[in-house]
């Protein structure tokens, strides 16, 4: 694993990515997925703007397929697996991600 990616995402665990300057809960029902990164959110109403549009907040990803880092757009190629959406740096790389899911889902424990 890379350390500086892992090291961003665990700076931002715990804080609602919607709105910073609240902590997110550990409530199973205040939590979503993207790319199988877990999010934590403060209340159900930053959670449902999160799930309306989570490229605006979820911030750098990785493509579960090629490995590359990138800030996902609403035109990234997208799939919905595992309970959340995965955004992918390209279309080809979303073809086999869709193709075989489980050899590319990331799998986060909650």
């Amino acid at each position: 694993m890379d350390s500086e990616f892992a090291l961003f995402h665990m700076q931002r665990a715990l804080w609602d990515p919607v709105d910073p300057n609240e902590i997110g809960s550990l409530a199973d029902s205040l939590h979503s997925r993207v790319n199988g990164e877990v999010y934590r959110f403060a209340n159900g109403r930053n959670l449902r703007r999160f799930a309306r549009a989570p490229e605006l907040w979820c911030g750098l990803l990785r493509d579960p397929v090629s490995g590359t880092r990138f800030w996902p757009s609403a035109r990234s190629p997208e799939a919905w697996w595992a309970g959340g959406p995965y955004f992918f740096a390209s279309d080809s790389n979303k073809a086999r991600f869709v193709g075989d899911p489980k050899k590319y889902e990331v799998v986060r424990a909650i």
